[in-house]
């Protein structure tokens, strides 16, 4: 099992989150249900549902894109099977995370103090997997709130020319701003 993963073994689950920017609302609804954990989230370019088990290893993903080009993933110990709108890939790499629902993962992550981390995740619309790392950048104030920045980027050479993505969580692993190729996104108030 990866590492990241073990991290996530018995702790809470992160609140949901919506989020405005200028480009629209970035949200996440959270929801457990017995065996499974359920992700629904939102952006102004996509949509996601996803379920995991409740330490949020992941088991099957469903993203829409703008243009209604559905992807479904299955996920698997040794890896996943990706079913594109044109073809079936199939990918043979363990402990892989769920790219587009990284936000979720990482705020449950810094909800028990873990900020710097080393990753695989499935980029969905594309079914190719990249290696990224979180790093802390530092406490903030979000609103009236203390937040965690978090830093992720992808590693080798892709680093340098990559784009950043950056996260505010609070301490119970709430994600209060984003900012990305999306856009930036905070929550009002």
């Amino acid at each position: 099992m990866h590492f990241a993963l073990l991290l996530l073994m018995a702790a809470p689950l992160p609140p949901s989150s919506t989020l405005s920017g200028s480009d629209g609302t970035l949200s996440w609804v959270v929801t457990a249900d017995g065996e499974e954990v359920r992700l629904d989230g939102r952006s102004p370019k996509w949509t996601v549902s996803h379920w995991a088990t409740p330490e949020l290893t992941p088991l099957r993903t469903r993203r829409t894109d703008e243009d209604g080009a559905t992807v479904e993933v299955a996920y698997s110990d040794t890896g996943a099977v990706v079913k594109l709108p044109k073809k079936t890939v199939t990918i043979d790499q363990p402990g892989l995370w769920d790219g587009d629902t990284l936000d979720v993962r990482l705020g449950a992550l810094v909800a028990r103090g873990t900020t710097d981390l080393d990753f695989a995740a499935l980029d969905v619309a594309n079914a190719k997997v990249y290696d990224f790392q979180a790093r802390l950048q530092g406490q903030e104030t979000c609103g009236s709130s203390p937040c965690s920045h978090i830093r992720v980027t992808l590693t080798g050479i892709l680093k340098a020319v990559g784009p950043k993505w950056h996260f505010w969580f609070g301490a119970d692993g709430q994600m209060l701003k984003f900012e990305g190729p999306i856009g930036t996104f905070a929550v009002e108030g």
